[in-house]
């Protein structure tokens, strides 16, 4: 089952509100990835993964659909 990737259009990419959003998202993955650079076990390294991929997929909205990574 395939699903639609939320996107912002032009307008809502350049808003204040996101771009500090961004910001936020951006310094919450650079601490994730940190994090997950250091020895843990299994089950917090897939969590630390899982988290890390949402801030991707968050952070992909203001990209044009048919660039996805």
């Amino acid at each position: 089952m395939s699903r639609e990737r939320f996107s912002l259009n032009d307008l809502e990419a350049r808003t204040p509100l996101w771009m500090r959003l961004r910001g936020h998202m951006e310094q919450r993955l650079a601490e994730l990835r940190a994090q997950n650079d250091t020895p843990l076990d299994d089950r917090k390294t897939a969590e630390l993964r899982g988290r890390i991929a949402m801030l991707k997929e968050l952070l992909a909205a203001d990209k044009p659909l048919n660039t996805e990574d």
